[in-house]
């Protein structure tokens, strides 16, 4: 099948966000760059703050892209394997899992290409039958992915799903871009901090035990009647006080608010 309707080469992220993007994205969506780069002004020093941040990236894509009604960000372990690393909800799972099942899909495409892959189900049935018939079992109609990397360092995808056929257009390129510059910008600051086979792996068991973390952060909410970024940052803020790492920090919090370890 001819890709030129499934792939967007002059859209592709691995480059730095230019200038002229940035200004449209300004121009456009003043609002929503404001609440992007507000969020995710900041860089993170271990594997539960990267987690946490591109947590936020892909929040932020739903937040802030008219159509994207699911998120996520894919990764890929040592072994070169697919890995889901950030997401908004289940379904975002289920949909990348039947990609990694399939061996192919827009994202997985993304990330080998370099290229932008802005699709619908009706295009994507005759490319990829099985993820597509998928995805309409889940309600998901659309897709929008995009490559994290720079040069040739393919660090993964971040993934947009709508439950509507027509999610996406050229108009979200801008913010989608800021999006990847920031992702891209969080994992290779995180690679020069770790070694670059474990990094992954790493991250899988920082998303396993992230219920400290959650758990702290709701108790600071109760505490300080504030929302859940702020509650993070004065986690963050002690943990960077006392070189300790975030979830050691979490577990300390919450042993002396409620007697339990």
């Amino acid at each position: 099948m001819d890709p030129s309707p499934l792939v967007h080469p002059s859209s592709a992220a691995p480059a730095p966000v230019q200038s002229g993007t940035i200004h449209d994205a300004v121009s456009k969506n003043p609002h929503e760059v404001a609440d992007i780069v507000a969020n995710l002004a900041w860089t993170p020093h271990d594997e539960d703050e990267l987690v946490e941040y591109l947590d936020r990236c892909a929040g932020l894509a739903t937040r802030t892209i008219g159509g994207a009604d699911h998120a996520g960000i894919t990764g890929h372990t040592d072994t070169g394997a697919p890995v889901t690393i950030a997401h908004t909800d289940k379904r975002t799972l289920v949909i990348d899992q039947s990609q990694y099942a399939a061996g192919d899909g827009p994202c997985l495409h993304a990330m080998r290409s370099g290229d932008l892959v802005r699709v619908d189900v009706a295009t994507s049935r005759a490319r990829w039958p099985q993820f597509t018939a998928d995805s309409e079992h889940a309600g998901v109609r659309s897709f929008l992915a995009a490559p994290l990397g720079t040069g040739s360092t393919a660090l993964g995808a971040l993934n947009l799903y709508s439950d509507s056929p027509d999610g996406f257009g050229p108009d979200d390129d801008p913010l989608l871009l800021l999006l990847v510059e920031h992702a891209t910008r969080a994992i290779t600051d995180y690679r020069l901090l770790t070694a670059a086979a474990t990094h992954t792996r790493q991250l899988q068991e920082a998303m396993a035990t992230r219920a400290p973390i959650e758990q702290a952060k709701g108790i600071l909410m109760a505490l300080h009647h504030c929302d859940s970024d702020t509650a993070f940052t004065m986690l963050r803020t002690e943990s960077q006080n006392t070189n300790t790492k975030l979830n050691t920090v979490a577990r300390a919090f919450i042993t002396a608010h409620t007697g339990q370890a």
